[in-house]
């Protein structure tokens, strides 16, 4: 990863935690300790932070104009996560990509002990980070428009070379042929490279995202072994996915494909 990329990785860090550690951004962005004084030093002269003993801490001029926090994630999106967190195992070596449900679910997973996250969501990885009893790998890459993710070629690259127990892959629409689809190519590109890596793929899509198309196709829903929803979805939808042989698991209860 380049000085620029871990500079504005750091830059979005210390925006939404107001300070930062030395060791936790060694560990999240993989690099030396040595590496990342050399990065806090230079965003102190540029008047970004103040250092301290330790990490640094955002300087006050730089806090004024920090961008809002996102607002409190639905309660749709806590209730899939709480079903995700219950099929993720101490030792396991787990895929988070972005969005509230992951972020969610990084939230939750200091319940767990010994789990490896790879991600390539900003949010995810720094949640990750401040839980001692598991570890994060944030996957290299172009950091999007957003500020929160990375893609991108080094991205899809470094994340060939692991191998990961679950994926579980955020999707922002399932239509009526099921049919799922993606905010960009992007995220397209990460998923399908995260999918030739993981044992089992488990796709997470909320209630109301079922009946739509985003912006990109991903492919049919048979490319999951299972998908996390919302028990709001029609019976329609429950049994178009039954008769394909996918777990169905919503907050109260699971449909199992037996064909």
């Amino acid at each position: 990863m380049f000085a620029v990329e871990r500079n504005r990785i750091i830059k979005n860090f210390l925006r939404e935690n107001r300070q930062v550690e030395v060791h936790a951004l060694s560990s999240m962005l993989n690099v030396s300790e040595v590496t990342i004084r050399r990065d806090l030093e230079k965003l102190e002269r540029d008047g970004i932070l103040t250092r301290t003993h330790g990490g640094a801490v955002l300087r006050e001029i730089e806090e004024s104009v920090q961008v809002e926090k996102n607002p409190d994630v639905s309660q749709d999106s806590r209730e899939i996560a709480s079903v995700a967190l219950n099929m993720i195992e101490d030792g396991d070596v787990i895929m988070l990509t972005g969005g509230d449900i992951c972020d969610c679910i990084a939230r939750r997973i200091v319940e767990k002990n010994g789990i490896t996250v790879l991600t390539n969501y900003i949010p995810v990885a720094t949640e990750i980070a401040r839980q001692p009893a598991n570890r994060v790998v944030l996957l290299g890459g172009d950091v999007a428009d957003d500020g929160r993710s990375l893609y991108g070629s080094l991205s899809v690259a470094n994340l060939r070379r692991f191998h990961v127990n679950r994926l579980f892959a955020e999707v922002e629409g399932i239509d009526e042929n099921l049919e799922v689809s993606v905010a960009s190519h992007e995220k397209a590109e990460l998923i399908e490279a995260a999918m030739e890596s993981a044992e089992e793929k488990i796709l997470l899509c909320l209630g109301d995202n079922f009946n739509r198309n985003a912006f990109f196709r991903l492919g049919s829903l048979k490319l999951a072994d299972k998908v996390i929803t919302n028990p709001s979805i029609s019976d329609e939808y429950k049994h178009q996915i039954f008769v394909r042989n996918i777990q169905l698991h919503t907050s109260i209860n699971v449909f199992e494909g037996r064909v």
